[in-house]
């Protein structure tokens, strides 16, 4: 017999306990320093400086940390982009040392008005700096082991990683957080499914049991989502962990009066630190984060590939080429490609060539390619160093020319060339410069003609099986629901949920969630949203829309770049939204969610088309995902 809708709690009886963990585990805490670190400090503005430095005084110390993790970062340039490693360390009280499990190098350019994002995998094989090569996560540990300062030896590693500067560090563990969530009264997460672990396998790990759906999290289970790896890829619990933050700066966001209430629990110089000793540096990074939207926020990751290095340990390595994408995407974010810029004319723009190879006569052999090309360039001698491995392209981000005429030659550089984001002196009057690396083989490349990227087709099929779950969940929610007629192919129906989000005041709204499973190279889930609830802070800035179709009304999109993370609608009371999978290799296309959006029909009249092909539909309500 099929359970009725609402009988999602099938275990009601049953109880769960949460236990003390036999083997601690890192939580990734960098970026909750930033959102929090940062809106808590703009939340004082009003108190003065004097509250805001002696809250630095809490926690940027003259300590041994501190003070070696300022000898290595670099100088900040008034106006430029700020580049902040986020740090997340699992040091335990009854250890020397740890490591830095989380590490995310957050840009943030006020000029082009966006925060970018990337996060290193902890596992990725690199060369620590007077060290040699492993994992990236040990270079926090050989840090402290070495002078006191894990946070100086992460620096020094990224910087040698990207080329990028480093201009400051957060570094914070997992201590307090679940106090500092309850502080602001908890925060909205789309749960993209069950996440249950009874600690009853092999592997001891703490006992959780997370609903789907959107809600309200506490801290303690706030902890269980960002964390949660029992069966999980490193990458999809990155996706978590980055979706956590979004929600939690919008939600720190609207408590900053309340700041003074909870700033003495990330001023403890025993969970936190940072090098940043200025209270107007601090401000301004504070107003920054929180005036950029939601909407120029990009996130990338360097994963790399599953790999047995010679010791025999699976590591993960990657190759040039992709970081150097991740790097060009979180210099210049997708979204900026699609914003109106002039074309430059060759013949106006001025090119100063450095040699950065140590190799002879390659400047010149690179202005003489380049003005075969129409541009006006010059070689002007040696770069400060041979250290250029690649070529580079060095741009003022404020000025337009610059940015289209540096993306335009690096396509003549080859793809293992990179872009430079720098400020007007340091280009010596030019539009742009060039610093040719080692890399340059004597000749330019030709560029590939730009065509537009074919967005894959929809791949759905026709369902009924639909229709009467959604007629009894009207009747169970009093929600007038539609119901959608079409799903992604492949997939099978794994939960059911019928609940009530809190909504303030001691009222809450009815809402719905429905997981499916699709098995595309893994265990790949998507879902449906519906809830009354009024104005879901989760819909607050799309990055775009589109007419409504063949549907009931116009939908709102949330991309991450390319990638389309969540699509929405509101009709008759009801907002919906679909969210894909956080597998991006394994999830929707963008042309799939958009026709199973538009095949939303009202519940209680709903009937597929004449000529449609019911394929039907497994459906269990409470299934185990995985």
């Amino acid at each position: 017999m099929t359970p009725p809708p609402g009988r999602d709690e099938l275990f009601r009886r049953a109880r769960y306990y949460r236990v003390r963990r036999r083997f601690p585990r890192v939580l990734v805490m960098g970026f909750w320093a930033l959102w929090l670190g940062v809106a808590i400090v703009a939340g004082t503005v009003l108190s003065g400086y004097t509250f805001v430095e002696q809250t630095i005084a809490e926690i940027s110390p003259n300590t041994t940390k501190v003070v070696r993790a300022r000898k290595v970062v670099d100088r900040v340039t008034p106006g430029a982009p700020q580049n902040i490693l986020l740090l997340g360390s699992d040091k335990r009280p009854d250890e020397a040392n740890g490591r830095s499990d989380t590490m995310i190098l957050v840009r943030i350019d006020s000029q082009r008005r966006f925060i970018s994002m990337l996060r290193f995998a902890r596992d990725l094989w690199v060369t620590i700096p007077g060290v040699g090569q492993d994992r990236i996560n040990a270079a926090y540990t050989y840090g402290e082991q070495s002078n006191g300062s894990g946070p100086a030896k992460v620096i020094e590693t990224v910087k040698a990683l990207t080329g990028q500067e480093v201009n400051g560090y957060f570094e914070i563990n997992f201590k307090g957080f679940e106090q500092l969530v309850d502080k602001l009264g908890g925060v909205y997460i789309d749960v993209d499914r069950r996440y249950f672990n009874d600690n009853s396998g092999s592997d001891k790990y703490e006992m959780i049991d997370l609903k789907p759906g959107y809600q309200l999290l506490s801290g303690a289970d706030a902890l269980d989502y960002v964390r949660y790896r029992h069966t999980d890829t490193d990458f999809a619990r990155g996706v978590r962990q980055q979706s956590f933050l979004t929600e939690l700066k919008r939600r720190t966001r609207g408590q900053l009066s309340q700041a003074p209430r909870f700033v003495k629990l990330i001023a403890d110089r025993k969970n936190t630190s940072t090098d940043i000793d200025d209270a107007g540096r601090l401000l301004t990074l504070a107003r920054q984060s929180i005036d950029i939207p939601d909407s120029r926020v990009f996130r990338v990751q360097v994963d790399g590939s599953p790999y047995k290095n010679a010791a025999g340990a699976w590591v993960n390595q990657f190759s040039e080429t992709e970081m150097q994408d991740a790097l060009d995407q979180w210099l210049n974010p997708p979204f900026l490609a699609k914003e109106d810029i002039p074309t430059v004319t060759p013949a106006t723009v001025t090119i100063e060539v450095l040699n950065g190879s140590g190799r002879t006569l390659v400047g010149q052999q690179m202005a003489s390619l380049l003005r075969s090309k129409g541009y006006q360039a010059t070689s002007m001698g040696n770069a400060q160093t041979f250290d250029y491995t690649s070529s580079t392209v060095r741009f003022v981000g404020s000025n337009e020319k610059s940015f289209t005429a540096a993306r335009k030659i690096r396509q003549l550089l080859g793809p293992s060339a990179s872009l430079e984001q720098v400020q007007p002196r340091d280009l010596a009057g030019n539009d742009v410069a060039v610093i040719v690396g080692t890399d340059f083989t004597g000749s330019l490349t030709t560029p590939a003609p730009e065509q537009r990227e074919q967005e894959a087709p929809a791949d759905t099929v026709d369902t009924a099986r639909l229709i009467p779950i959604f007629r009894g969940l009207s009747k169970v929610t009093g929600m007038n629901l539609a119901v959608p007629l079409k799903i992604a192919r492949g997939s099978s129906l794994k939960q059911i949920r019928n609940y009530r989000i809190p909504v303030g005041g001691g009222r809450s709204a009815p809402a719905v969630k429905l997981v499916f499973q699709r098995q595309d190279g893994g265990n790949q889930y998507w879902g449906i949203m519906a809830t009354s609830m009024s104005n879901p802070p989760i819909l607050e800035g799309p990055t775009g829309t589109l007419k409504k179709g063949r549907g009931l009304a116009p939908l709102s999109t949330y991309y991450n770049g390319k990638f389309l993370m969540r699509e929405s609608f509101q009709y008759r009371g009801v907002s919906y939204w679909l969210t894909n999978s956080l597998e991006k290799d394994h999830a929707l296309s963008a042309n799939t969610m958009h026709e199973i959006a538009r095949s939303f029909r009202p519940a209680g009249s709903a009937r597929l088309p004449r000529g449609a092909q019911d394929v039907g539909l497994s459906v269990e309500y409470d299934a185990s995902t995985p």
